[in-house]
């Protein structure tokens, strides 16, 4: 193994380390906490505690999972942004000449001629630097690690402006007895359209930052803007209305609903409607998306037998389960409210196609900043996305009917 190999190995095995500890031991805080909530709230039940003091215990119960899961959150993104950057220290004499070029450029905001023969400037009317594929495609993985639905989508990256993809309009095959008849049918598939529109993301790094040669700009750069777009994309994937940008899960009229059952909250014979009303090859692949309170919202509620069907995820990085199906945490998914639609369920990697243009663009802004001291990267990158399949998803209305 080489010298380069053995160093970052030994970077990346002390940093995971102390991170995962950590993790772990957040963890077993917040598993804690949950049996606790549930034998106070046994205790008010059996009339041991009042209404009142149970709500102030789970007020503040949740307070502190709260801020333990938050911690958590920003323990993974550090463990995968130290990972990077020890990747790239170990990696650093390997690197290639446009790679050097780029980071020239980020730093210093102007390159050589011969420097330029390995930067494109963009073809698009916004102008700038094309960034190159190792550092577009490091941005898309780290958008990847912090959006929900990226996780659980389809995802493809195009090199064109549009692109059109097969999505299933309807089934007409027909099957018959001998003594029945066959009326011949055509399968058939609608195309959708994928535009990819422009979503930006600008990022601002201080003059002093890009003047230290040991601080690894190209990873907090990357970082900083993953984050952007993640928030951004988010919310369109959820409820966008395909107007220059993404359609959202929710905004497609084709995928049916299952109504709770009140007109307020969930129900436990809701979920379970939900989950059958996904047609079997589905739901095999299914999961729940909703937002943490709505995870709050059905954490108390329990089957026939009087067992929590909620079951919470036992070790780090592992998803938690609601009725053996994994459950997704989106915080731009609706809240329980009447005439809301705050669950969705089913095959969502078949139902939902999110679909990348290849290059993203950016564009060193000094002058604009400079009384401030700062200096702006502004980056233009495109995406689209829509649901190619309702049929493999439902969605959970709060209704009575």
């Amino acid at each position: 193994m080489a010298l380069e190999e053995l160093e970052k190995k030994e970077i990346l095995d002390r940093v995971k380390s102390d991170l995962m500890k950590e993790t772990k031991e957040d963890v077993e805080k917040i598993i804690k906490l949950i049996h606790d909530e549930r034998q106070k709230h046994e205790d008010m039940l059996k009339q041991r505690i009042s209404e009142t003091d149970f709500k102030a215990y789970q007020e503040k119960s949740q307070a502190v999972e709260q801020e333990l899961k938050k911690k958590i959150d920003e323990l993974e993104i550090n463990l995968k942004a130290s990972a990077l950057s020890a990747a790239q220290h170990a990696k650093s004499k390997e690197r290639g000449p446009e790679d050097k070029a780029y980071e020239k450029f980020i730093r210093q905001g102007a390159v050589s001629a011969e420097e330029q023969k390995f930067m494109r400037i963009s073809e698009d009317p916004v102008g700038g630097y094309v960034a190159p594929p190792i550092f577009s495609n490091r941005l898309i993985e780290l958008i990847t690690e912090i959006s929900p639905v990226r996780q659980i989508a389809s995802v493809e990256t195009i090199g064109a402006s549009g692109v059109q993809f097969p999505k299933e309009d309807e089934d007409a095959v027909t099957v018959a007895w001998d003594d029945e008849e066959l009326v011949a049918g055509q399968y058939k598939f609608g195309l959708e359209s994928f535009n990819p529109q422009n979503v930006r993301a600008l990022v601002t790094a201080h003059r002093n930052l890009l003047q230290d040669a040991v601080f690894n700009i190209e990873s907090y750069i990357q970082r900083k803007t993953a984050i952007k777009y993640a928030k951004k994309e988010g919310a369109a994937f959820i409820s966008g209305n395909s107007v220059k940008k993404p359609e959202g899960l929710l905004f497609n009229k084709k995928v049916q609903t299952v109504a709770s059952g009140d007109a307020s909250s969930i129900t436990s014979d809701s979920l379970l409607k939900l989950v059958y009303e996904v047609p079997e090859a589905y739901a095999r692949n299914g999961g729940f998306l909703m937002k943490r309170k709505t995870v709050l919202a059905i954490r108390l509620l329990k089957d026939q037998e009087n067992r929590y069907i909620w079951q919470p995820g036992l070790q780090a990085g592992q998803p938690s389960t609601l009725l053996g199906y994994p459950v997704y945490e989106a915080p731009d998914m609706p809240e329980v409210a009447s005439g809301a639609e705050p669950i969705i369920f089913g095959d969502t990697r078949t139902a939902y196609l999110i679909i990348d243009r290849q290059e993203i663009a950016m564009q060193r802004l000094v002058e604009v900043y400079a009384t401030q001291g700062l200096i702006g990267f502004l980056f233009w990158k495109r995406v689209d996305a829509h649901v190619v399949v309702p049929e493999a998803i439902r969605k959970l209305v709060i209704s009575a009917s």
